[in-house]
């Protein structure tokens, strides 16, 4: 008796969420006064290792001492809030980044007269434990709200977990090299790590990632491939045309893009303005041989 020839499963999709749509609410995840959150992907959109929220502090807003059994970490997009991170105490303004350690406990504060907003990153996933919770919030009494802050110095070595993108910190555009892909599949990139394991991670990497469009061209910069990981593109400035498997679609500043595993992808900037996100990887792609490039099999002879 043969057995019939099973049907494999459709291929994952790339899917745009839209920043236009996000709504802030009061969320368990940050536990405090003055604060909202916009969920922007978690597991109710096909997230399996991350999650993705914008965190707006208004002014005067509070968040208390709290750890989670994950790793966060965070981009400030706008305002100058302070941030406490274990026993150490920033004070944040746009472009700086931070990671907060599995267990660390940490708090934050605005006390300017302006909003602040970050993108922030969860991972692995929350879930309850013991069966309390849904958002992973634990109390941690010693880390108090902090009323002050000293700014970011990556060159100073007793102040771990921060950081801040600056654009003269890119390298001229070239081919792509980062952990688990070195060739010329992605070209005209510019990469800048930030939360990676040389920060400490351990379950995710982020990074600044600009392609330079060429006008009146829509070109793949970056081929179609897939991979073994989740990723995010969080859109700052500019607009992309990506790929899935034949489909494209049009993604611009304020968008969110999300790759589940094994889902194809491939993007081209478009317009005139620079094309700039911030990407998100989890967990953290293997040391070689984590991206598989479409154009790289099409000479190989297929046998099913």
């Amino acid at each position: 008796m043969t057995q019939s020839a099973q049907i494999p499963a459709a291929p994952r999709a790339l899917s745009i969420l839209r920043g236009a749509q996000r709504q802030y609410t009061e969320h368990p995840s940050e536990p405090g006064q003055g604060v909202r959150v916009a969920p922007f992907l978690d597991a109710a959109d096909g997230a399996t290792h991350m999650s993705i929220a914008l965190v707006e502090l208004a002014p005067g807003a509070q968040v208390r001492g709290h750890r989670h059994p994950f790793e966060e970490s965070f981009f400030v997009l706008e305002g100058e809030p302070l941030v406490a991170i274990a026993d150490r105490r920033y004070a944040l303004r746009p472009n700086d980044f931070g990671l907060v350690p599995f267990a660390a406990g940490h708090a934050w504060s605005n006390p300017s007269e302006r909003p602040a907003r970050l993108l922030r990153v969860h991972t692995p996933q929350p879930r309850p434990i013991g069966k309390r919770g849904s958002a992973g919030v634990f109390d941690a009494p010693e880390t108090a709200v902090p009323v002050d802050g000293t700014p970011v110095d990556e060159l100073d070595p007793t102040k771990p977990f921060a950081g801040h993108f600056d654009q003269s910190d890119m390298a001229p555009p070239g081919s792509i090299s980062m952990p688990g892909y070195h060739g010329a599949n992605v070209q005209n990139v510019q990469i800048r790590m930030m939360v990676d394991d040389l920060l400490g991670a351990r379950h995710h990497a982020m990074f600044i990632v600009q392609f330079r469009p060429n006008p009146g061209v829509v070109a793949k910069t970056a081929k179609e491939h897939f991979h073994p990981f989740e990723e995010i593109y969080y859109l700052l400035s500019g607009k992309t045309q990506s790929y899935c498997d034949g489909e494209a679609e049009l993604a611009e500043a304020g968008d969110l893009i999300f790759a589940p595993v094994g889902a194809s992808h491939g993007f081209a900037p478009v317009g005139t303005d620079p094309l700039c996100w911030i990407e998100v990887q989890a967990p953290l792609p293997p040391a070689s041989d984590g991206f598989t490039f479409h154009s790289d099999w099409d000479g190989q002879t297929n046998l099913g």
